[in-house]
């Protein structure tokens, strides 16, 4: 096949060439980009006349890539890829928003399964289709995944315990104990650490700050009991104290999301600050959809 010179490809000739390798028919290909059946075929043919191989067999209706077509396609879709990120970076340079955007999210699971959805459904509503993706993990790996570029925004806990990150928003909120609704205390105002004394306690693991926040508040009172119950998440927490397993210590901003389980929450005196925030990288630009996403949930947690 003679090479054509001075062809000139573009992406829409990745884009044919990507549909008719997914489907086997330029017909089909040409419904699924929104071009005729004769244009689809054009284009190919300039693609299979600028590399100089043939990509397709042709046996009556069907395309059957070709041994050239075969060992060219993985190439031809990274080409693809590359195409489609520039063209997608121009559009979030222009307006911020396209259903081709990918906005990416870290948080926290106990947030990820309540409160996240919520946030991302008023999000597309207000702002139109765009692409979403949420990520899970303890505080540290949000850090990481912020710092690294491979989040956008993120959910973590200060003190931070990794460089390189911007406060988008700080979010103050406090220990609080969580406790089932016919608990003898479900009634109270608060609780104070003596109060504990003596109760089947719910604590997050060792790995949190607030963990070792409390062993010395309840040192510095005299409160020497073990937990009874460990906790990695703090839905995990409100969900053992839902069951009558003890009183859970947890922050209050995350536990409110579970107020549909039978519980009580009651703050804790002396009161223990938890400081939650939204955080960004400090080497990685804030993307377009980023800065939507902050403006729309701005009365989130407030």
């Amino acid at each position: 096949m003679a090479k054509a010179e001075n062809a000139a490809i573009s992406l829409k000739h990745i884009e044919a060439y990507d549909a008719i390798a997914a489907t086997g028919s330029t017909i089909a290909a040409a419904a699924e980009i929104g071009i005729s059946q004769s244009n689809a075929s054009r284009l190919l043919q300039q693609l299979e006349d600028y590399l100089g191989v043939r990509l397709f067999d042709r046996d009556k209706n069907r395309l059957s890539p070709t041994r050239e077509g075969l060992q060219l396609g993985p190439e031809i879709r990274a080409i693809s890829d590359r195409l489609r990120a520039l063209k997608t970076a121009a559009i979030e340079l222009e307006n911020g928003r396209s259903r081709d955007m990918l906005l990416r999210l870290a948080f926290p699971a106990s947030l990820s399964s309540t409160a996240v959805p919520k946030m991302i459904r008023a999000f597309l509503s207000a702002n139109g289709p765009m692409r979403v993706e949420i990520a899970s993990g303890s505080y540290l790996a949000i850090e990481r995944m912020v710092a690294d570029g491979e989040a956008d925004i993120g959910f973590a806990r200060l003190p931070f315990a990794t460089p390189a990150l911007r406060q988008e928003r700080l979010l103050p909120s406090r220990v609080v104990c969580a406790l089932h609704a016919d608990h003898p205390f479900a009634d109270r105002a608060s609780l104070s650490i003596s109060d504990l004394k003596g109760q089947d306690l719910i604590v997050l693991n060792r790995e949190r700050p607030v963990r070792h926040q409390l062993e010395a508040l309840f040192y510095q009172h005299g409160l020497r009991q073990r937990p009874l119950l460990e906790a990695h998440s703090v839905a995990s927490a409100c969900a053992l104290a839902a069951e009558g397993l003890g009183i859970a210590l947890v922050g209050d901003l995350i536990a409110r999301e579970f107020a549909n389980l039978p519980l009580r929450f009651i703050d804790l005196e002396p009161e223990l600050p938890v400081t939650y925030c939204l955080i960004s990288g400090e080497k990685h630009p804030l993307p377009k959809t980023a800065g939507l996403f902050l403006q729309n949930i701005a009365g989130w947690a407030s």
